[in-house]
This record gives C-alpha cells, sequence and structure tokens, in this order.
C-alpha cells in the first residue's frame, strides 16, 4: 500500500489551473491513499476544495485540519459541515469524525486537528500575534478580552483534541497493531517547531507548538513499546524529525505558499 503525505497546500491561494496541475502530480505517485495534515484552504472554501481534489483522484483522502481551515469562520459550524462531508462521501475522511482507521493488519490510522496551546514558549512575554486571533471567531472573540482569555481559548481547543486524540489512541492500541500513524497539524514537540533550521524562539513557541498533544502522545507510547508511533504534522512550513521516546517519531513537512507540494511517500 502506498500513500502520500501533503501539507499545508493552501489550495484557495491557487487558481483552479494549478490545482489541476497539483493533482496531477498527486496521480502520477500512484498513491493508493492520501494523508493531509491541515491547512487545505479556509472556512469558506474548504469543503468545495475537498470534493474538488477527490473528484480529480479518485482515491481515499484522509485529514485533518489546520487553523487556517477555520479562517473566516466558527470552529464548531467548520466541524459539523466537515463531518457531513465524511458521512456523504466515501472517499473523504475527516480523522476526528471518522475516527480509527484499520489501513492494514497490522497498521493503524488515526487523527486530530490539534491546537497550539501556548504551553511552550514564553507566552506571557510573547508579543507574537498570529492572524488565528484575528480570523478565527472563536479566538478573536476572546482576544477582545485580553491575552489571557485568548490563551485559555487556545488551551480549551487544544486540550478537546488532545483528550479525543487519547481516546483514539486507546481504541488502535486495543487492536494489537505494529504501527500506529498519526495526523496531527500543529507539532506536539518543541524539537519538531523548526524556522530556518532552528528551533521556533520563546516568543513563537507558544503559537506553534501543542504540549497537550506531546503529553498523549508520550504517555501512549511509553505504556506501549512494542508499537510504533509515527507522526505526521505541518503548520510551521519547515520540515523536521524528532524522536522524544524510543517508539515515537514526530515528522513535520516543509510548505511554501503557492507552491504545494507531496511530501513523502509511505509504502506500507
Amino acid at each position: 500500500m502506498k500513500l502520500t503525505w501533503l501539507t499545508d497546500i493552501h489550495l484557495n491561494f491557487l487558481e483552479k489551473n494549478k490545482r489541476e496541475e497539483f493533482y496531477q502530480k498527486i496521480i502520477s505517485v500512484e498513491p493508493d491513499a492520501v494523508l493531509i495534515t491541515g491547512d487545505i484552504a479556509e472556512a469558506p472554501s474548504i469543503e468545495d476544495m475537498m470534493k474538488e481534489m477527490v473528484s480529480y483522484l479518485h482515491k481515499p483522502i484522509y485529514f485533518v485540519l489546520g487553523n487556517h481551515d477555520y479562517y473566516f469562520g466558527e470552529v464548531a459550524e467548520v466541524r459539523e459541515a466537515m463531518i457531513t462531508l465524511t458521512q456523504t462521501n466515501n472517499k473523504l475522511y475527516w480523522l476526528p469524525a471518522s475516527g480509527v482507521q484499520q489501513l492494514t493488519n497490522e497498521i493503524i490510522l488515526l487523527g486530530q486537528d490539534g491546537w497550539a496551546d501556548g504551553r511552550l514558549g514564553d507566552y506571557e512575554n510573547s508579543r507574537v500575534s498570529l492572524n488565528d486571533s484575528r480570523l478565527i471567531n472563536d479566538l478573536f472573540q476572546k482576544k477582545l478580552l485580553g491575552r489571557m482569555q485568548l490563551l485559555k481559548k487556545m488551551q480549551e481547543l487544544a486540550d478537546v483534541d488532545a483528550a479525543k486524540l487519547h481516546d483514539d489512541l486507546i481504541k488502535a492500541v486495543q487492536l494489537n497493531p505494529k504501527k500506529i500513524i498519526v495526523l496531527t497539524h500543529v507539532p506536539p514537540f518543541r524539537e519538531a517547531c523548526m524556522h530556518l533550521g532552528k528551533i521556533s524562539d520563546e516568543d513563537y513557541l507558544p503559537f506553534f507548538g501543542s504540549k497537550a498533544t506531546g503529553d498523549v502522545l508520550t504517555e501512549i507510547a511509553e505504556k506501549n513499546p512494542h508499537i510504533e508511533f509515527l507522526v505526521f504534522c505541518g503548520h510551521t512550513h519547515s520540515e523536521s524529525q524528532c524522536q522524544p521516546v524510543s517508539n515515537l517519531i514526530v515528522e513535520a513537512g516543509n510548505a511554501e505558499y503557492y507552491h504545494p507540494a507531496v511530501q513523502k511517500i509511505i509504502k506500507i
């Protein structure tokens, strides 16, 4: 089985002919399925982009959403649309809705979107302000009340997804696989948050890492040393790989606006 991994493809930035060229690149790889770790489009266009992509590829697409996929929208409304999309299209799998997927007898796939939670780096003294708190309505409303209210909302979103990830991992472990592949958007460890070849600094780390996700992955991996855990993520637009636990590998993908690319071909 051949899987193709994509991340941070930002299809809404491309004219249709450029999107078609990208789809043809994916087709040329001849994948059996496609994995996407978020930032596919924006809230007003994410549903149409997913339908368009699957109409060209005719392959199962397993995906999670990134922060950009919620831009100009509200979290609950976007997620409700993704649930409906998953229920009505037999080749589109938003993993938080479709749940644990058994790819082979020995390999499980699962995923949650994940959110930056401000617990890595120095949120209190950071002067960084990302578009998330301006363009995602849930975060914007909290930012109006102050930075600590914004942090509280970031952590609430991150913790909910981390709890769901924990539940999915427990279900997957019970199936006794040799490998579990996890898709998420925000890197779960500071070592995976790279920028220009270095770990992001204390100002940016609060917005580019999810400690809540990392804690869950570490806990489950350490309790199940006989299982290999492979995590794919995005968000930083910088390639990285780290191994926080002997049986846990995390890879973040490289990305460039207007130039979507195939990150990796995974043969299982």
